[in-house]
């Protein structure tokens, strides 16, 4: 289990909490009003949406990627099986599902060596 120390999330929350804080004091101080801030508030929002989705596209690419290695990786063993005369090899399904679509490329590439 994660101390609070070393948990990147409750670290992360904690910075945004003493961010917003520190915020809010300076709009007391100034003399911000409601409108002002909720407008603010909500342009920190979308700027936060932005950020997420952002990264959800660059995870999404990433994982076409890795599939797109693996398919050409196990299409181009199949082939070398083929031009050898041999069976293809296939890569256990269970070694698939533990690890990932990385861990299923790290088990396709050694046997194309």
């Amino acid at each position: 289990m994660s101390t609070p120390q070393n948990d990147p999330l409750l670290q992360t929350e904690t910075t945004c909490g003493l961010l917003l804080h520190e915020l809010q004091i300076i709009w007391d101080e100034v003399g911000e009003c409601d409108t002002e801030r909720d407008r603010m508030l909500f342009e920190i929002e979308r700027e936060c949406l932005e950020v997420y989705r952002r990264k959800v596209d660059q995870a999404n690419k990433s994982r076409a990627q890795l599939r797109q290695a693996i398919a050409d990786s196990e299409a181009e063993l199949a082939a070398i099986c083929s031009a050898m005369g041999e069976r293809p090899v296939h890569i256990k399904q269970s070694d698939k599902s533990q690890g990932g679509l990385k861990a299923e490329l790290r088990a396709v590439l050694p046997e194309l060596e």
